[in-house]
């Protein structure tokens, strides 16, 4: 079958191009440069640029996967980089939604990259963790109470066109997706490996994860049940909190979890807003839909997660 990838050279773009291309499938990369993908998948794919997109190349697709977007933890936010990540998540979709909408019944499948973070971040508890954010949950779109509500909001309001137009869409509301090759674990391990490891800020703030071998399994899930449409949580349904998992890291590494991270530090390395939502606070944020239909985590819990992922 022939697919259909955007932002494939990011973290869960490459596993999946990578996974489907072990399956045997013809797999279109669409991104700004032809180089680029060729760099990273030589000529196994179909290498597109924006450009040079058109309905013919997603007519003949089964589906879209859509998971382009600035990386939102790189770099420093200031007003240029925020306007960069949220106008590379929804030019990425709406370009995608209205050659699709253009396509009415003979449109394939989209499924759409979001985030957990449309929910808004949760006031932290000291005996617990906040109540469990799920696909009811009603949102605050009109005022967005954040910079992360703000994109998703967005992000996903920009795929209208072809809802409107009949095509099935998927959001997949992801988590924070841990994997070994990058991404925020890559990151949070550096510390323990120095014996410097432990929980950030007060450590009670709620984190919403899910292992990358699970989104991939989550992705052909949903793709293969296509009565399934609108939003879906990509998260393991094991609720933890930030000690939680620096305790977890801290296990599967053979290192400490002592050392403090504080939050005044953070807040001048990142910045105040950037540190607040990506680490200080979050989402406690449920699978419902997922799990109501079927689907099955290979990996629900954390201590198993890390330990499959960094054996």
């Amino acid at each position: 079958m022939h697919r259909v990838v955007t932002g494939a050279t990011g973290l869960i773009g490459k596993r999946l191009v990578e996974h489907w291309l072990n399956q045997q499938h013809t797999v279109t990369v669409i991104g700004r440069t032809q180089q680029h993908i060729e760099e990273v998948f030589g000529q196994r794919v179909q290498a597109v640029t924006w450009d040079r997109l058109t309905p013919a190349i997603l007519q003949s697709a089964e589906v879209v996967v859509n998971l382009a977007g600035a990386n939102i933890g790189s770099k420093r936010w200031n007003a240029e980089r925020k306007k960069e990540i949220l106008q590379s998540r929804v030019e990425a979709t709406r370009k995608i939604a209205g050659l699709l909408a253009g396509l009415g019944a003979h449109a394939p499948a989209l499924l759409n990259a979001s985030g957990v973070g449309v929910y808004g971040l949760q006031t932290q508890l000291y005996d617990g963790l906040p109540p469990r954010l799920d696909e009811s949950t009603r949102l605050n779109c009109d005022a967005p109470p954040d910079f992360l509500s703000q994109i998703v909001c967005e992000w996903e309001k920009a795929a209208q066109p072809a809802i409107a137009a009949g095509v099935r869409v998927v959001f997949l509301r992801f988590g924070v997706v841990l994997a070994k090759e990058g991404g925020a674990l890559s990151k949070m391990m550096q510390p323990y490996l120095f014996f410097l490891g432990g929980p950030i800020g007060t450590g009670h703030q709620p984190f919403s994860w899910v292992a990358i071998d699970d989104v991939i399994r989550a992705i052909d899930f949903l793709l293969a049940n296509p009565v399934l449409s609108g939003p879906f949580n990509v998260a393991a349904p094991e609720g933890i909190t930030q000690r939680m998992l620096s305790e977890a890291i801290g296990k599967a590494l053979n290192r400490p979890a002592a050392v403090t991270m504080p939050a005044f530090l953070l807040k001048l390395i990142l910045g105040e807003e950037m540190a607040q939502a990506l680490l200080l606070e979050g989402q406690h944020a449920y699978p419902r839909r997922l799990l109501e239909a079927g689907f099955k985590f290979e990996y629900p819990e954390i201590d198993g997660a890390l330990k499959h992922i960094l054996q």
